[in-house]
């Protein structure tokens, strides 16, 4: 079984496992490492209250008492991760990144403008009032989800294919039309020539869609282009469990041709063998 995890989140954000409950468990489930990667804070000017947003200040704190969980941890690595968001102009993030010493940032797209990607069902389908159409939302979803690569500002993109989380069954678009698939597959292409990674993700088959992001057809795709990948669980709650679904992203990855995935220290990667070995 694949023993890391680098996506989780803690009552620092929108989790609701304190970060030693976290620890705990994740030692308790036999992991080898987890990357704790609470969100990181973003300009919103939407209608709804978001839950995740998190001060310079509560960051550097919460990265203190990671060193101290750190420092006495004998059976866990610990890596410092921040999950930040797209942001426009992208030097907003820029400027929030500068100085922040930390092992591993994950970048995802969760906002665009007033647009809510994957809040609730009812904000996700309001695309139409924001940006004219559902395709033309999901088009700029991709266009963003590249320019975050193409930034350098991130590690790694997470959870590629957000877009899909209430598209249980195709109910609102299809997955396999011709302007879905080339929006998803010139993403990935931008993402390799920018030479960042991108997150197996467990946490899809928890939500409506009931698959991982991304899905294998991309999966596949990503690795034929040479992106190395991470994995994470995407935990938020203390009932999903630290190892959930990564039995299935072992399975998605073999399928999919790889034979390793990624760890990073101090923002440097390392490579982990599918089976155990580093």
């Amino acid at each position: 079984m694949i023993r890391w995890n680098l996506h989780t989140h803690t009552t620092e954000s929108d989790g609701d496992l304190s970060i030693g409950s976290l620890v705990r468990q994740a030692a308790s489930e036999d992991l080898l490492g987890i990357a704790v990667t609470d969100h990181f804070p973003y300009p919103y000017r939407g209608p709804e209250t978001v839950d995740w947003k998190v001060s310079r200040e509560q960051l550097d704190q919460r990265l203190k008492r990671l060193e101290v969980l750190r420092a006495n941890e004998d059976h866990l690595v610990i890596l410092r991760g921040v999950e930040v968001e797209f942001t426009e102009p992208l030097s907003l993030l820029e400027g929030a990144l500068r100085g922040l010493e930390v092992d591993f940032v994950l970048g995802g797209v969760h906002v665009l403008d007033r647009w809510m990607v994957d809040w609730s069902e009812a904000e996700f389908l309001r695309a139409e009032e924001f940006f004219g159409s559902l395709k033309t939302a999901i088009l700029r979803y991709f266009e963003a989800a590249a320019e975050l690569a193409e930034s350098g500002l991130v590690d790694c993109l997470a959870h590629i294919d957000l877009v899909k989380k209430y598209n249980h069954r195709q109910r609102h678009f299809k997955q396999n039309s011709s302007w879905y698939v080339d929006a998803a597959v010139a993403c990935l292409e931008r993402v390799a020539e920018a030479g960042v990674a991108i997150e197996l993700n467990t946490s899809g088959l928890r939500k409506p869609v009931e698959e991982m992001y991304p899905v294998g057809w991309l999966l596949r795709r990503a690795a034929e282009l040479g992106i190395e990948v991470t994995v994470g669980t995407d935990l938020h709650r203390a009932d999903e469990g630290v190892t959930a679904g990564l039995d299935q992203a072992e399975l998605a990855l073999r399928e999919a041709g790889y034979e390793s995935y990624l760890i990073f220290k101090d923002r440097k990667r390392r490579e982990v063998e599918l089976g155990g070995r580093r």
